[in-house]
């Protein structure tokens, strides 16, 4: 049911002066279609967390500027579908506007960098992939929506940022540091594992002496007893 107020307020903001999205309301948009779903302009607009950054903006702006977004990507994508991997690629700035002041979902942000990170684990070739090969990855093996590319982009530059990945000539590779912490990591859990198991194999062995002890205790008793 949309109130008196609400009507008033958007009939307000569509006739208020547009101005151009700013990088921070264009990544607040993203994120909430994220949390939100793709129409739930309303839901958007009512979170305090985006409604902070989209307070000038409406209903009607939201959707607008999400079909133009949809529509830049997917002219993005064919276009891209037609170069190869080395003829006319498209190079992302690091200070391209993917960063804003409020969270969106952690997790979001830790499935989408083992995304990049397992694209580029699994890239079979002499050197790692470019950023077209992790995109095309996300989409094949992931089903990543389109609308979710700037954000692919963005972490990229965060896993360049924090030495997770370097960046050679285009094409991404897992860093030694990481790798060796990575490798350390997994060494750690398995021995912790091997650890859990042999204490619980201890305590079978030991439930095990146990009862064998109680069941020679219970037939002496039952001799005793004829």
């Amino acid at each position: 049911m949309v109130s008196s107020l609400d009507r008033e307020k958007e009939v307000v903001n569509m006739g208020a002066p547009k101005h151009k999205w700013t990088p921070e309301e264009e990544e607040a948009l993203m994120a909430g279609v994220l949390e939100h779903g793709i129409g739930k302009w309303r839901s958007i607009l009512g979170n305090p967390e985006y409604s902070s950054v989209l307070h000038s903006r409406s209903n009607v702006d939201l959707k607008d500027k999400w079909r133009n977004i949809s529509v830049a990507a997917t002219c993005g994508s064919r276009k891209k579908a037609k170069q190869g991997d080395d003829g006319g690629q498209q190079i992302v700035p690091a200070s391209a506007p993917l960063a804003f002041s409020y969270e969106p979902p952690q997790d979001l942000f830790t499935s989408v960098d083992n995304m990049i990170l397992e694209a580029i684990t699994n890239f079979k070739g002499p050197l790692g992939p470019d950023r077209n090969s992790i995109l095309l990855s996300a989409e094949v093996n992931a089903n990543m929506p389109m609308y979710m590319e700037p954000l692919v982009t963005s972490r990229l530059e965060h896993l360049i940022n924090t030495e997770t990945i370097i960046k050679r000539e285009h094409r991404y590779s897992v860093s030694q540091g990481y790798a060796a912490a990575k490798a350390i990591a997994e060494a750690e859990l398995a021995l912790a594992e091997a650890e859990l198991a042999a204490r619980e194999a201890d305590n079978a062995e030991a439930k095990a002496e146990a009862a064998r002890i109680f069941a020679k205790v219970a037939m002496k008793a039952l001799k005793a007893t004829r």
